[in-house]
């Protein structure tokens, strides 16, 4: 990991079917990102590429297949332009489309590197609810090796899951980054910070989570997207309202914490046994 990382968090409405909308709403973001902070890393909500999905409807459901891209398309490949442009690490949730069955669709996160090149994908391995009738379940648990330290990647109930987080964090991962369309009938925005305090707290890594705000298919999202240090405190955080989260990530920090509490020397694999037994 570097020194110093600065990461910036863009808690924005996404736009419904509406890729081009939502892409100006990208780029607008990282400008102010790179100006306002000199940001090397953006992070954006879950399925920023086209929406969120609503109950099952065969209707909707063609619509939204139709709008889905596979990687790499054109919402990556604008990703990839603004990068560079600004000079910055992207990641973004996306509607993706499989790369070989036809209707059938990943949740997926993608990483861009500054030079405008597809440098990871994460495909949401963890299904919930409505979800099930449009995205089938992937299974990777992958690291990104970067410039600025090895990132892991979780998508919204991807991040429900410990051994997923402590996965990563025994991959090397430094910096747990986490894409949320957390809508208000779930859960209270407080759990949110709570929840991102204590996946950083467990594994001695530095969390970065953000949500969505605004309304979609009878939802609202609150928003409450939050970055914790190594020690689980909360050193940004926001509320319900749109905008910028920012914040530097220190290097010395993640070590003084795993020098002070060695938790992957103490782990006692032989014990956990249970959790890999299938129900």
């Amino acid at each position: 990991m570097k020194e110093r990382v600065s990461v910036a968090v863009a808690q924005i409405d996404i736009a419904l079917f509406d890729r081009t909308a939502n892409l100006e709403r990208i780029e607008r973001a990282v400008k102010e990102a790179k100006e306002t902070n000199r940001a090397e890393l953006v992070v954006f909500p879950e399925l920023a590429s086209i929406g969120y999905i609503r109950e099952r409807n065969k209707e909707f459901g063609c619509d939204y297949i139709k709008c889905a891209e596979k990687i790499p398309g054109e919402f990556t490949d604008a990703l990839g332009q603004i990068a560079r442009k600004y000079d910055v690490y992207i990641i973004s949730g996306m509607t993706e489309a499989h790369p070989l069955i036809p209707g059938t669709l990943y949740n997926s996160a993608v990483l861009v590197n500054p030079m405008g090149n597809v440098a990871g994908v994460h495909r949401k391995v963890h299904i919930p609810g409505y979800e099930k009738h449009y995205f089938v379940p992937a299974n990777t648990n992958d690291v990104f090796h970067t410039d600025i330290g090895t990132i892991g990647i979780g998508i919204c109930y991807d991040n429900q899951f410990a051994e997923l987080t402590r996965t990563y964090a025994l991959k090397g991962a430094e910096i747990l980054v986490m894409l949320w369309n957390m809508p208000a009938f779930s859960n209270d925005g407080g759990m949110l910070h709570r929840l991102t305090s204590t996946r950083a707290f467990e594994n001695r890594m530095f969390a970065v989570s953000c949500n969505r705000i605004g309304e979609s298919t009878g939802m609202k999202f609150f928003g409450y997207s939050a970055i914790s240090d190594p020690l689980g405190e909360l050193i940004a955080s926001m509320q319900g309202e749109e905008g910028m989260l920012s914040a530097v990530l220190d290097r010395d920090t993640l070590l003084r914490e795993r020098a002070q509490m060695p938790i992957f020397r103490d782990r006692r694999p032989d014990l956990y046994g249970e959790l890999v037994k299938p129900l």
